[in-house]
């Protein structure tokens, strides 16, 4: 119960405001994780998602939206000729 209230309110807030760097059809944004040397040392790093700027066609007009390369290949942007 706890967890579906919390996929919602984010599904929500990330609708409601503009994330910096996020794919704008699903949400992919930047996870945090660690470098891992030969010796396992451990220092801080940030994955960011491969993000194109695309036109497409969002509610019948072209707009320029940033969608990461896995909605591209999915087909869930129709491209705007």
């Amino acid at each position: 119960m706890i967890q579906s209230l919390r996929a919602c309110a984010v599904k929500i807030r990330v609708k409601e405001y503009a994330v910096a760097f996020a794919c704008d059809i699903c949400s992919k944004k930047h996870q945090s994780g660690h470098n891992v040397s030969h010796a396992n040392n451990k220092t801080k790093r940030t994955f960011n998602p491969n993000l194109q700027r695309v036109r497409a066609v969002v509610d019948g007009s072209t707009k320029r939206i940033r969608v990461c390369t896995r909605c591209l290949r999915s087909g869930k942007v129709t491209k705007a000729l």
